[in-house]
């Protein structure tokens, strides 16, 4: 059982997320200070230092909060996937396209894909372990596909998965520069590129009997 202490600093630190989450969400990252986020909680400055250390790690703190919520979406469906491999994959990165609209800005997001080129953030090298958690639940789907025969018998789980996840990086991207258009379109694009991938990973007739 967590003490009144440990409860009254977790419930401060996601104070301060939700206002840095709103503020950043709105006005960018360069253009929103720590007073201003330490205004929006309702804290002092010297606070949101204690609790992140450093604007950047509270970008990055923001980031690992969102992968978090992202990655109980995508457990819903690799813990009972559709039965064609197409709608599973397409139910997963749509699960993550869906958490993405309802709880994060396209400001934010893009400004957790500048994270990826940034030097404040080493170029996305730690960010990108981060965001290999989602390739981790990809490969779990594809695992259940591979037992039911439903890829090549040449072609691996973890193959597989790095072939999907690569497949829906360009319309993920798309949208949130607002190229892709709207949510719909960019599941569209997602479904479309899967489709056409799987087509030339999955088992043939013969090998799935």
């Amino acid at each position: 059982m967590t003490s009144l202490r440990e409860r009254q600093k977790e419930r401060r630190s996601r104070e301060i997320l939700d206002a840095a989450t709103a503020l950043i969400g709105e006005k960018g990252y360069d253009e929103t200070s720590v007073e201003e986020i330490a205004a929006r909680a309702e804290v002092g400055v010297a606070t949101v230092y204690n609790y992140f250390g450093s604007k950047n790690e509270l970008l990055h703190a923001l980031l690992a909060a969102y992968i978090e919520g992202e990655l109980a979406r995508g457990a819903t469906v690799v813990s009972d996937p559709p039965q064609d491999m197409v709608d599973g994959m397409a139910a997963l990165f749509g699960a993550y396209l869906d958490g993405m609209e309802r709880t994060a800005s396209k400001r934010l997001m893009q400004e957790f894909l500048a994270m990826a080129v940034s030097k404040q953030f080493a170029y996305g090298q730690h960010t990108f372990r981060m965001k290999m958690a989602f390739m981790e639940q990809c490969r779990q789907l594809a695992l259940h596909y591979e037992a039911d025969n439903q890829i090549r018998a040449d072609v691996t789980a973890e193959e597989a998965a790095l072939v999907c996840y690569s497949a829906v990086t360009l319309p993920y991207t798309r949208f949130l520069l607002d190229i892709e258009g709207d949510v719909r379109a960019a599941q569209l694009a997602i479904r479309r590129n899967l489709s056409l991938v799987i087509s030339g990973l999955g088992a043939n007739q013969e090998e799935r009997k």
